[in-house]
Order: structure tokens, then C-alpha cells, then sequence
């Protein structure tokens, strides 16, 4: 082998390596910078992530206030892995064996998201829980579960519901972003049980990969697939899951009870391609696509309250009555 040969293959595996370390190390930094619990969120911040994130911090805040009058019940359980987690029951107005089940966002609470809606479901017969997912809010964990390990955790506040209100209770699963892709990726599972009628997912993504893929290329444009492959090995790793797991659109492939769609047609943060893409793939005899125009994400809600409430009262309707759907 000659001298000039030798060095190109010295040069090419120096580099070969020195990628891979870069590669590695930033698989170690995207997961800790992205799914390792922060210290404390400021809602209150100035710089803000999403559009409208002013009016949704006031909305949240406000509603927050009515339920703080109202009588609730703070309630804990133990997760499949040891973890304490934790919700808060806000009850009906009159004796109700009906309950919804509200799951947060990415690094937010419960009461943050989810508070808004409590009037709403109260209005129409409804207990509501509002679950903070692990590693948010005041339920314990070091890992966020991007879906992934808070659908274990909401089968869990499934069969406490189930426990408290009764075998003859009737379920609805309502999430919002991350909460939306964890209670679709909850309804694929086999072991779902039959108190569940079904489920409102508002802006979810259709998987992990391609959520960081679409934000690491929007936001920096970096293209994310080689550096996202050892961020997901570091995932497997320190969390016990791969973002491969974390796959939205491949639960509701499996997914047999009704379903609504919801998602803002301005939502730049995880677009509205992700939802209609599941509409088509869910296998569900009853779903229902509802495209919020000008809402951006998690705003469609705040965009035309009268109309969300009408597409999900029209939906709880259907459910009961699916002749007329």
C-alpha cells in the first residue's frame, strides 16, 4: 500500500470518527435538552414558542380561577414502573358516571391546557380528570414519555376510573399535542377497555421521528434524520424507548373506537399534514376530521369556542346515537 494511500485512509476514518463522536454527543444533547424534565417552565416568559401563547396563558389562567371555586379532589396513583402520578377530579354538577380524561402538552400541566375545557364537559354531564403526564406538573419522573410511556400511564387512570365510578362507567379520552398523540396511541392498544367510547385529539403529531425531524428542519434548518437515529439510541438507552416507538399513526391503525381529529390550519409547530394523514390511515368505523381555519397550535380551541364545542357535543352525540351518523 503506498504512503499516499495510507494517509487518505488515516484522513477518512479520523473523520469517519470524529462524525460519529459529533453525531453521539448530539444525540446526548438533543435528549437531554428535549426529553429530560426541566427544573421549572415559565409560562410567564416573554419569548414565547408558540403564536397566541399570550391569549392561552390568559384563557388558562382565568378558567384555572372558576375551577379554583369549584369542589375538586386532588388524586394519586402509582404508575407500571413505580412513579407517582398525579391528577386533579373536578366532579359533575349532579351524580355522573361519565368522565373525561384530559392529557396535557409537551412541558406543560394539566390545569395549564386542559383547564379550559372543565366548563364545557361539566355543562354536559361530566366528571373531568386532569392528569399531569410524568416528568410534568406534580407527578414524579425524570423522562417525558413523548407519548410512548404516558399511554401505560393513562391506562392506569383508566382503571381508576373504571374503579371509582363503576364497571358501568363511560369514558372519553380528550388530549391536546403531546396529549393528543398519547390518548390515540393509548386507543391502539388492545387491552383498551370497553368503558372507553372514544376519543378527541387535538394537533397531534403522527410520530416522534418525524415531529423533531419537521422542527430541527423548520426552525434550523438542519436535516434531522442521521443525527436523529443517535438521539433515538440515546433514548433507548436512558428512557427505555426509541422515537421509532413513539409512532401515532400506526396506533390508530389499530384503533376501533370513535375518534375526532382536530388540528389548526395555520399550526406551523406540528402541521396540520400530520392529522389528515391519520384520518386516513385510522381504521375507526367513526371518525371525524374538524380544520380549525387561521388557528395556529393549540389555539383552536381559543380561534371559535362555539364552534369546538359544537364539533365535540356533535361528537359525543354520534357516539351515542351511531345510526344517525
Amino acid at each position: 500500500m503506498s504512503a499516499g494511500l495510507i494517509r487518505l485512509t488515516i484522513v477518512l476514518c479520523t473523520v469517519t470518527v470524529l462524525l460519529l463522536v459529533g453525531m453521539t454527543a448530539f444525540g446526548f444533547w438533543m435528549f437531554d435538552f428535549a426529553l429530560v424534565r426541566k427544573a421549572k417552565m415559565d409560562f410567564d416568559a416573554g419569548d414565547d414558542l408558540l403564536p397566541h401563547m399570550d391569549v392561552i396563558r390568559l384563557r388558562s389562567y382565568e378558567a384555572q380561577e372558576i375551577i379554583k371555586r369549584m369542589r375538586t379532589e386532588e388524586v394519586y396513583i402509582r404508575s407500571h414502573d413505580g412513579l407517582l402520578l398525579h391528577a386533579t377530579f373536578v366532579p359533575s354538577q349532579y351524580f355522573s358516571r361519565k368522565i373525561v380524561i384530559a392529557v396535557h402538552g409537551y412541558n406543560s400541566y394539566g390545569m395549564f391546557d386542559m383547564s379550559s375545557i372543565v366548563p364545557f364537559f361539566r355543562g354536559m354531564g361530566y366528571n373531568v380528570l386532569i392528569v399531569d403526564n410524568r416528568a410534568h406538573g406534580s407527578s414524579e419522573g425524570k423522562f417525558i414519555g413523548f407519548g410512548w410511556l404516558d399511554r401505560l400511564d393513562v391506562l392506569e387512570w383508566i382503571r381508576y376510573a373504571i374503579a371509582r365510578l363503576g364497571e358501568g362507567c363511560e369514558i372519553m379520552m380528550h388530549g391536546v399535542s403531546m396529549g393528543a398523540a398519547t390518548v390515540l396511541m393509548t386507543s391502539g392498544e388492545a387491552c383498551l377497555p370497553p368503558q372507553v367510547k372514544g376519543v378527541i385529539a387535538d394537533c397531534p403529531f403522527a410520530g416522534a421521528y418525524e415531529e423533531f425531524g419537521h422542527i430541527m428542519f423548520s426552525n434550523y434548518h438542519v436535516p434531522g434524520r442521521p443525527l436523529l437515529y443517535f438521539a433515538s439510541m440515546v433514548c433507548r438507552l436512558r428512557a427505555g424507548y426509541s422515537f421509532r416507538d413513539c409512532s401515532t399513526i400506526r396506533a390508530v391503525r389499530n384503533m376501533q373506537i370513535p375518534v375526532l381529529f382536530i388540528h389548526g390550519e395555520e399550526d406551523t409547530f406540528v402541521p396540520p399534514y400530520m392529522t389528515e394523514r391519520m384520518f386516513k390511515a385510522c381504521r375507526s368505523k367513526q371518525k371525524y376530521l374538524y380544520l380549525v381555519p387561521e388557528a395556529t397550535h393549540c389555539y383552536s380551541a381559543f380561534q371559535d369556542m362555539d364552534s369546538y364545542c359544537r364539533q365535540v357535543s356533535d361528537f359525543v352525540y354520534n357516539i351515542a346515537h351511531p345510526e344517525e351518523s
